[in-house]
């Protein structure tokens, strides 16, 4: 979201409603309130920019998704895309065996997936 703290998008079905949340103007475990983070972490689906500014209030049982330039390339390479790479990095058991089982059901085939643990 650019401006906002939190955007919201229901589900088409009925399901999961997603939070996208940027909290990159916020102070370290201050100024949450108005997002009611009980409820979004506990009956939503939230993609969080700038985690670290949660501080206590990181969820210990989450998917943490790190997107990543390759650092080999550099501005000069002449092609317009660059390769991103995507880190999946599990806290907590529903989290790695959530995981495992999505690699198990094939969806990581196609992509080259690094893990970190706790």
């Amino acid at each position: 979201p650019t401006y906002l703290l939190s955007n919201t998008y229901p589900s088409a079905e009925g399901g999961l409603t997603i939070h996208h949340m940027d909290l990159y103007r916020l102070s370290e475990g201050k100024d949450f309130g108005p997002l009611n983070l009980p409820f979004v972490f506990t009956q939503c689906i939230s993609l969080i920019e700038w985690p670290s500014r949660l501080g206590d209030l990181m969820p210990t049982e989450r998917l943490e998704v790190v997107f990543q330039l390759d650092p080999t390339e550099t501005d000069d390479d002449e092609r317009e895309e660059k390769t991103r790479y995507l880190k999946l990095k599990p806290h907590g058991e529903r989290w790695k065996k959530r995981i495992e089982e999505i690699e198990r059901e094939g969806y990581l085939d196609d992509l080259i997936v690094e893990y970190e643990d706790d």
